[in-house]
């Protein structure tokens, strides 16, 4: 083959075209590679496609037409649906309208939108001049109120990956959970981040002189509260704990948030935080714009975020197919982008946007056709690819291909007994590849299964 050197970006910036056929027959297959598959341990379901971009060939595949699951790796259709179907520069809106004496707030899905910007908008609503307020109502009509994505576990608790969907939410539906030592047999001290009365405290935990650390925190929620526990024991000595937990009924939250901040700056909110739907009629103080796609999608694929897979695919739905954004719309939009891709004829199944979810199915093949699909979309392939983790340097490859950074940038996926990696890799001999591998079915660490995958794809950057 032709030997091409040439920078990663330079690689990445080719011409238009509507769709790849992936050739279905195999260049140059090696024998080092299978014999390393086989020689992986027996529990090992394992699938990868190898194509070279540069030369238009399909390198190598072993069980590419295998069905998998996928887990984050399915962030990539999903990614990609997003900036094709809603522009690159596309940006949420949350909006402050005045009614009379209530606010109402109106969210468009914003996964970005932070305590911070509440803030700012508490100001901007102080700025008008006003002193005093009845209620403020939260307006979260332009997705519907299933609050996790399809397919997501009953027991999955309030955990950071298991957040909720909504239409007006913020700080990805998280709060910070503080914990330092106070003195021996004292609870130690708790604070949250943002500092609200929207969570209360149950602090049953106590500071020892030493030994081990056993704080848990649960949030559960109560009589229409939302209430964090926490337990076990923390040494004098520890510094400071720091745990993120889910908080629900997020756009509650967004409305106790802005409360909160309004009553700091004088502002008397006499009434109460209450759901609502917008007036036609009424007066705006304020619009948040989210940053741009490009943004959005960098965060969700470099930090594999099921918060924004989800909202982006609600937003997906509602912008093309009608509000209330649903997850149903939205994949809709994700199989006719598929369509075009060329690969909605193979048998697949996809059930949310996130990967966080059994029920989705499909193979290492399509992943590929998807990476080569969008390879020649300049409209949005370096937004696309700018997402991707970088071996060895960021993301979720941070701490992978440590010894050769910067030639690896691709999607990770993992669950219990499933790990996935593909995206895009270029050779010693400079030329840019894409791959999927997948892997299910075993017990073993999933550090373990990583390892076979980072050397697997070193062998086949030798080769190639």
């Amino acid at each position: 083959m032709k030997r091409i050197i040439l920078p990663l970006i330079v690689l990445l910036s080719g011409c238009a075209i509507n769709k790849v056929a992936l050739v279905s027959y195999v260049v140059a297959p090696h024998e080092t590679i299978t014999e390393f598959i086989q020689s992986l341990p027996p529990e090992l379901t394992f699938g990868i496609v190898v194509y070279d971009l540069n030369e238009g060939q399909l390198l190598y595949e072993y069980d590419g037409h295998k069905l998998f699951t996928p887990a984050s790796t399915l962030k990539l259709i999903t990614a990609a649906t997003a900036l094709a179907k809603l522009g690159t520069d596309y940006k949420f809106k949350t909006y402050f309208f005045k009614n009379g004496d209530d606010i109402y707030i109106k969210g468009t899905g914003d996964p970005l939108l932070l305590s911070k910007d509440v803030e700012l908008a508490a100001r901007e609503i102080k700025w008008y001049g006003i002193d005093s307020l009845r209620h403020i109502f939260v307006d979260e009509s332009y997705f519907d109120t299933i609050r996790k994505g399809k397919g997501w576990m009953w027991d999955e608790g309030p955990h950071p990956f298991n957040p909720n969907i909504s239409a007006l939410n913020v700080n990805y539906d998280l709060i910070e959970v503080i914990i330092k030592p106070s003195d021996v047999g004292n609870p130690p001290r708790v604070r949250l981040e943002p500092p609200t009365n929207f969570v209360v405290i149950c602090n049953n935990a106590v500071t020892i002189d030493s030994g081990e650390t056993t704080i848990e925190v649960d949030r559960v929620y109560e009589q229409t509260v939302n209430k964090l526990i926490i337990k076990g024991e923390l040494p004098q000595s520890y510094g400071e704990l720091r745990v993120y937990r889910t908080v629900d009924e997020p756009a509650l939250y967004v409305g106790h948030l802005l409360k909160e901040n309004l009553e700091r700056m004088g502002v008397k909110v006499c009434g109460s935080v209450l759901y609502g739907v917008t007036p036609a009629e009424v007066e705006t103080l304020w619009v948040h714009y989210s940053p741009c796609l490009s943004k959005i999608v960098f965060e969700l694929n470099k930090w594999s975020s099921n918060f924004i897979a989800e909202h982006l695919l609600k937003a997906i739905g509602a912008e093309l197919k009608g509000v209330p954004g649903t997850a149903d719309k939205g994949l809709t939009v994700v199989e006719e982008f598929l369509e075009e891709v060329g690969i909605n004829d193979y048998p697949h199944k996809i059930v949310n946007g996130s990967g966080l979810s059994r029920y989705n199915l499909i193979s290492p093949y399509e992943l590929v056709q998807l990476l080569i699909y969008v390879y020649h979309q300049f409209s949005y392939l370096y937004e696309f690819v700018a997402s991707l983790p970088i071996g060895g340097i960021d993301g979720t490859l941070r701490n992978r291909f440590e010894s050769t950074p910067y030639v690896v940038r691709a999607k990770t996926g993992t669950m219990t007994g499933v790990s996935g990696l593909a995206g895009y890799t270029i050779t010693e001999n400079g030329h840019l590849l894409a791959f999927a591998m997948m892997t299910q079915g075993y017990t073993m660490p999933v550090k373990e299964v990583r390892t076979y995958q980072d050397s697997l794809l070193q062998i086949i950057r030798r080769i190639y």
